[in-house]
């Protein structure tokens, strides 16, 4: 993930220690070089790598941006202010944020509460914190939002296709039927009096991996925001929210990684005040026999979704935007712009052309239409 950094021209000063300490020159450089290499796993980069220009300008704008390694992807968050210590403070804070949502919602971790909801809601209620049980909240509504399309009941197909591909092997229609038997959102029960949740059916579980991430951004910018900032960001591997604009008081601009190339760009986009969520293959995906199969799910099926390469929703908060472009792209193309104007949301799909599939189709809701610039001369961009 690699951040938008001011133009070189503005005289903002910015450091972008890892180690939270002031770095050299050398250790900038390197750090930029290990960001770019680990920007490949992220669905978005954020355009713009000048090298840090100090300033002795008192009144300048300071910018912190720290990194870590968190929910499975490489995390970062940026901040600007005048004072550089409180810039790097809201960024510790808003990392250790999502810190906490990933020692909460990992269903890799066995002391998370989720993994707990997992061994033990068939046969009791478990009482939750507010974070977990606000993410399974709204993954309830936006399954109803979705039509099934976004279902956190998954775990069990994951599960499932996760043990197949060690043994390197497509699950069959046995396995797939039994597994889609316990799928199915109506056997997630949430009591809001007591906080607690259960699950109807024995071999049941629980997946947040299509939404926890955006809550992860959310509850992050609002650490940035109550610690004084009004420009920043977050960046979690494909889900990002920005805060107001960025420190030259512009908007901030993006790029779309290309899903059939994704060491370049298909289109880039501007963005102010909100978030954006890709969800699609071309980073995650069970190989098996020299095939790769995407890691996104279709809950009815049990098979992975194909219909698009990616898609992108563009929303007020991440946890929003994360859940209606997973379910978005479990539906493609024609059911993905339908469910962005149920939802009132803008949104991007890119598909391949049906007869020359290594030409894409770049699809755009019409609020977009002037927000959009196409960076591929290959592809074709719809509104």
């Amino acid at each position: 993930m690699v951040i938008t950094r001011p133009d070189r021209k503005s005289g903002n000063d910015r450091t972008g220690a890892i180690d939270e300490s002031h770095p050299t020159n050398e250790a900038l450089v390197k750090r930029r070089r290990f960001l770019t290499m680990l920007a490949a796993t992220a669905g978005w980069t954020l355009f713009g790598l000048p090298w840090p220009v100090h300033s002795d300008a008192r009144s300048a704008v300071r910018t912190a941006t720290l990194g870590r390694l968190l929910m499975g992807t490489v995390v970062e968050s940026e901040a600007s202010h005048p004072d550089l210590s409180v810039a790097l403070e809201a960024c510790r804070s808003s990392l250790e944020r999502i810190a906490k949502v990933d020692r909460l919602m990992s269903i890799f971790r066995s002391d998370s509460e989720l993994s707990l909801v997992n061994r033990t809601a068939w046969r009791k209620p478990i009482v939750v914190g507010t974070d977990t049980f606000t993410v399974l909240a709204e993954s309830e509504r936006l399954a109803h939002l979705t039509g099934g399309a976004l279902d956190v009941t998954i775990h069990p197909l994951m599960q499932l296709w996760t043990r197949s591909a060690t043994q390197a092997r497509v699950p069959s229609r046995h396995e797939l039927d039994a597994a889609l038997g316990v799928v199915g959102f109506g056997n997630l029960v949430l009591d809001k009096a007591s906080r607690s949740v259960r699950l109807r059916q024995t071999g049941a579980g629980i997946d947040l991996g299509g939404i926890a991430k955006g809550y992860a951004v959310d509850v992050a910018v609002e650490a940035l925001r109550v610690n004084g900032i009004r420009s920043g960001m977050v960046n979690a591997g494909g889900d990002l929210r920005v805060l107001g604009r960025n420190p030259n008081g512009q908007l901030w601009r993006i790029g779309l990684r290309h899903p059939l190339s994704p060491e370049r760009l298909i289109l880039s986009l501007l963005v102010e005040d909100e978030s954006v969520a890709t969800s699609g293959s071309y980073f995650r995906y069970f190989t098996i026999a020299g095939r790769q199969y995407g890691h996104v799910l279709f809950p009815r099926t049990g098979l992975p979704a194909e219909a698009a390469l990616s898609t992108t929703v563009i929303a007020s908060h991440a946890v929003r935007a994360d859940g209606l472009a997973t379910g978005a792209h479990v539906l493609g193309s024609n059911g993905a712009h339908a469910l962005m104007r149920r939802a009132g949301v803008e949104g991007i799909v890119i598909s391949a052309w049906t007869r020359r599939p290594e030409k894409l189709v770049v699809q755009l809701s019409p609020g977009l239409r002037h927000r959009v610039e196409l960076m591929d001369s290959e592809a074709v961009m719809e509104v």
